[in-house]
């Protein structure tokens, strides 16, 4: 797990384009996550109400953000974040709609938008605040059939307390096994992401009380509050043992239940169906909390790290121990992945800087092996590339669940850092190639 999680955020220059960057993703994870689909059903009056809602609030950010960049100083573009913030709306009405509608598929749609629209700021910010009504009436929805596709986003940096109680409530009350098995497969991964972005906060609160230079104005004052919403230190070594337990659980189960897949019911994917085919497609639970645990025990930094042998998409192999002496970038990647795509420069000029010194793979999670190819055929890419296929088994066996996902390993075979981009990636690979 590393400090992979939070923090990618921590590397963004500012509270504007980090909560930009937040909103963006939120109306193209669905999409960036499943293929697209064609909308299947009728959506109810109700729903459509809804849509109306989020597109109401999707076209207002969109408004917004120009009116941001115009503005130079950061003071002035934090206090015009506060005041004009079209989330001070329409958060609150996602809000009122919930309570509503609660217990239909159109009042745990509301439960979703506002649990994607939430970022990382303060807690008094109005997109946490409505984060954590939502996870309050998350319960409600136990046994809806889509509930996991919305539980999957519950830690993502998120380190409050309240989803910890969230998923503890659902792993009681759920009867559907899909739901009882991903919740306590999720709960796991909150706490050992909660745990590792505690980590990540003190070490860089230490790292800035020493003089290293803030990343963005407030960064100290958020590190603060992250720590404050978040498990307490004394915690840690008892949900530790807890969330191992509950990965053995599950990765010992004898179920043959799948991650479901969800299909968008209107063109934004503000309402979701299950996709009963393409559920098929998917890994079972089982294998995804067998990786998680595969991960804690043999991925953390400072652990050796565990062979990997793929086929190239030239037909050769790489593997970790035909590299021995050097040092390794995995990189997990797709097409159309803007954060993936704009790692491979800084990695193009790391291969041409320290040529046999380094090694880089990009295990790409594309659906279709020809996009790989064409990737590489056009230059994108110009190093090591295996194709794992989307939720491949080495993206599960290693629990990728975010893009881009980046292991360092040193040349003495250990891991050395894991989620590294841009200087901090640069900086690493400096140490260790000697």
């Amino acid at each position: 797990m590393g400090d992979r999680r939070l923090l990618h955020f921590g590397h963004l220059a500012s509270m504007a384009v980090m909560i930009r960057f937040v909103i963006l993703w939120i109306f193209a994870a669905s999409a960036v996550a499943q293929e697209l689909s064609i909308p299947i059903g009728e959506i109810k009056d109700d729903e459509v109400r809804l849509v109306q809602i989020c597109n109401e609030m999707k076209e207002a950010l969109r408004e917004f953000y120009p009116a941001v960049d115009a503005i130079e100083d950061a003071n002035e573009q934090e206090k015009y974040f506060r005041e004009r913030d079209p989330s001070l709306v329409y958060v609150q009405k996602l809000v009122d709609f919930e309570k509503l509608h609660r217990g239909t598929q159109a009042g745990l749609m509301a439960v979703r938008r506002l649990v994607l629209s939430a970022d990382l700021g303060e807690r008094t910010n109005t997109r946490y605040l409505g984060r954590r009504e939502a996870l309050r009436a998350l319960p409600a929805y136990a046994n809806n059939e889509v509930l996991p596709e919305i539980l999957r986003y519950l830690s993502s940096g998120k380190p409050d307390v309240t989803s910890e109680t969230c998923l503890r409530e659902i792993v009681t009350e759920s009867v559907l096994e899909q739901n009882r098995l991903f919740a306590q497969y999720m709960l796991a991964r909150w706490i050992l992401e909660s745990r590792d972005g505690r980590t990540f906060c003190e070490q860089r609160l230490d790292a800035i009380s020493v003089g290293a230079k803030l990343r963005f104005p407030k960064e100290k004052d958020q590190l603060i509050d992250i720590l404050a919403a978040g498990i307490s230190k004394d915690r840690i070594p008892e949900l530790e043992k807890e969330a191992e337990t509950l990965l053995m659980l599950v990765a010992n189960s004898n179920s043959t239940t799948r991650q479901p897949a969800v299909v968008g019911a209107d063109e934004n994917w503000h309402i979701i169906r299950l996709d009963k085919k393409k559920t098929e497609t998917m890994p079972l639970i089982r294998e995804v909390a067998s990786g998680l645990l595969f991960v804690e025990r043999h991925l953390r930094v400072g652990k050796r790290a565990p062979e990997l042998d793929v086929k190239l998409v030239n037909n050769t192999h790489w593997s970790i121990s035909g590299n021995q002496g050097k040092t390794l970038i995995i990189q997990f990647s797709f097409k159309g992945c803007g954060p993936c795509e704009e790692m491979y420069p800084d990695l193009r000029a790391l291969a041409q800087q320290y040529t046999d010194k380094l090694s880089i793979l990009t295990i790409t999670a594309d659906s279709n092996l020809a996009d790989t190819t064409e990737t590489v055929e056009t230059g994108k890419i110009t190093w090591n590339v295996a194709w794992d296929g989307s939720r491949g088994p080495v993206a599960t066996r290693w629990a990728v669940d975010a893009f881009p996902e980046v292991y360092v390993i040193a040349p003495d075979g250990t891991v050395a850092g894991i989620g590294l981009r841009g200087d901090d990636l640069r900086e690493k690979i400096a140490q260790l190639v000697k």
